[in-house]
């Protein structure tokens, strides 16, 4: 099919191009608003009496500090096991757009965890970059009263502190840039003009192919007789004018 061929077939069949073109637009949005989002994150050092945040721990304060950390986490999620991503892994990677996770960071791989540092990390995504930092500061805010709780006998000059790294979480946007969505609706357009040109291409074949009723003309006032098989015979009427 030539390409002045194609063209008529598509204005012939506009009502197909712009269905097909009116779900691409819809897939389109749909991606779009779920390509991004807005992320940020935080860690909490755990320190013990005299100590400072980035000190050389011995192994015994080590153990202390890890066994009163891992209490904290077990809390802080409900009791729940939390999905122990890489440090380096970001939670909007790993798929989740909408959601926190608060754990010690692992070390190790994904059959032998190593825990080295008594540290948990808060990491937060959503939507909305107030909701996000929100979050972050809220459960920053509960790990702080969980650990005054669980030393609230204690002299607070011999109790286990915690201190934020960074002081002051920042809140970014991860996801698509404007280039990448350009190139996505370019790619996509591209895809929709082909499959329109081959759905409104077969719809007109479809519709060429449709047999059409035949129309028998005899001389006025006269009704033609009805077709017969061979054999057979027909009984003819004529109305009288």
């Amino acid at each position: 099919m030539t390409a002045a061929g194609l063209l008529r077939v598509l204005l012939r069949r506009w009502y197909v191009v712009v269905a097909v073109f009116a779900v691409l637009g819809v897939t389109f949005v749909t991606l779009d608003e779920a390509g991004g989002a807005y992320v940020s994150q935080s860690k909490v050092v755990f320190v013990v009496p005299d100590a400072a945040a980035v000190g050389v721990f011995d192994d015994r304060q080590r153990d202390t500090l890890l066994e009163f950390v891992g209490a904290i986490e077990q809390e802080i999620n409900d009791g729940k096991l939390p999905d122990r991503l890489s440090p380096d892994a970001p939670l909007f990677g790993a798929g989740v757009s909408e959601g926190y996770q608060v754990v010690i960071p692992n070390t190790g791989g994904q059959w032998e965890y190593s825990f080295p540092d008594p540290v948990l990390s808060v990491r937060v995504a959503g939507q909305d970059p107030d909701r996000v930092r929100e979050t972050l500061n809220t459960l920053l805010d509960r790990i702080d009263v969980l650990t005054a709780d669980r030393q609230s006998t204690l002299d607070p000059r011999d109790a286990i502190s915690t201190e934020r790294v960074p002081a002051e979480a920042t809140v970014s946007h991860v996801g698509g840039s404007r280039r990448t969505q350009a190139r996505a609706l370019l790619v996509l357009g591209l895809v929709g003009l082909g499959v329109a040109a081959t759905a409104a291409t077969l719809v007109d074949r479809l519709a060429g192919r449709t047999p059409r009723p035949r129309r028998q003309d005899g001389p006025a006032g006269q009704t033609l007789p009805p077709t017969t098989s061979p054999g057979t015979t027909a009984q003819q009427t004529e109305r009288v004018t």
